[in-house]
């Protein structure tokens, strides 16, 4: 499965081949600007930093925010402009042959009366949950992974062509469709507030405030919509802030763990080997080798 990447040099940390898809985390480093092509559709989802400022094309027309996912359908071109000091990040990278994604759909991934740019910067969360727990596999693999892999990675294409595909009317009816659950928009902006908080992860309570609902109304409807808990799905978030901050600065231990909200280093450190399986220190270690 070979790409061209001007001006990206890239180191494999793990790989797993599929069949027809084949799924890794690659390290890659670039200057101000390169060119992406692959002959494979393929999913990006940047493991860190944390904050990233990428822009892109695959149309030629104005440039989107890439943010921390995106598809690249076969045959595609990416240019891209990364305008921040950070030249380098860790990223999940899913190929995928067109055949496999047709057997997956039922009929062939066609993207000719789509804006192709739609599949940049995408913020569905359920995909990022399944794309989330294939990087921790490929880590730490455990019980028929292959399959575990496959079928997680089948969610995540499914779940964002769907997103992408919508017609805004289509966007509106299925967010409509269970009130119960938080729309596409409402989980799109949780994620956001996450993502934007450089110095502090926003509360349960800030979140729901900014949704215009009361804390409890605001957790029920998250937990059905996500599967997960919202402290869950913040620890989860507070992680991802921690790994950036050990991976690209040279912030003490102490300096992160009042920066992300704990009481002392031990318990910063406790709740980072739960969730990651190492210590900080050994993580930032493996990350800045």
């Amino acid at each position: 499965m070979q790409a061209i990447m001007e001006k990206c040099p890239s180191r494999v940390i793990a790989q797993r081949a599929l069949g027809q898809a084949e799924v890794g985390i690659v390290d890659y480093r670039w200057q101000e600007s390169f060119i992406y092509q692959d002959q494979l559709n393929s999913i990006h989802y940047r493991l860190m930093p944390f904050q990233l400022d990428m822009h892109g094309s695959l149309s030629g027309r104005a440039d989107h925010h890439l943010g921390n996912l995106s598809l690249l359908p076969a045959g595609s071109t990416l240019r891209v402009v990364g305008d921040g000091p950070v030249h380098r990040a860790r990223t999940l990278k899913c190929s995928f042959a067109p055949a496999w994604v047709e057997r997956l759909l039922g009929h062939s991934f066609d993207t000719s009366d789509l804006d192709v740019d739609n599949f940049l910067g995408v913020k569905n969360a359920h995909a990022r949950a399944c794309l989330h727990r294939i990087s921790l596999e490929l880590l730490e693999p455990g019980l028929a992974s292959n399959a575990l892999i496959e079928s997680l990675l089948q969610t995540a294409v499914i779940e964002i062509i769907r997103d992408t595909s919508r017609t805004p009317a289509e966007a509106f009816h299925a967010d409509r469709s269970n009130s119960a659950r938080l729309s596409s928009a409402q989980l799109d902006r949780v994620t956001a507030m996450l993502e934007e908080g450089h110095d502090s992860i926003p509360s349960a309570s800030a979140l729901a405030r900014e949704l215009g609902m009361s804390v409890s109304h605001f957790r029920r409807r998250f937990r059905a919509t996500t599967g997960q808990s919202v402290h869950e799905f913040i620890s989860n978030s507070v992680v991802e802030h921690a790994k950036s901050l050990l991976a690209n600065s040279h912030l003490s231990m102490k300096e992160i763990t009042y920066r992300l909200g704990f009481t002392s280093p031990s318990s910063f450190s406790v709740a980072f080997k739960r969730v990651v399986g190492c210590s900080p220190s050994h993580f930032r270690l493996q990350a800045q080798a």
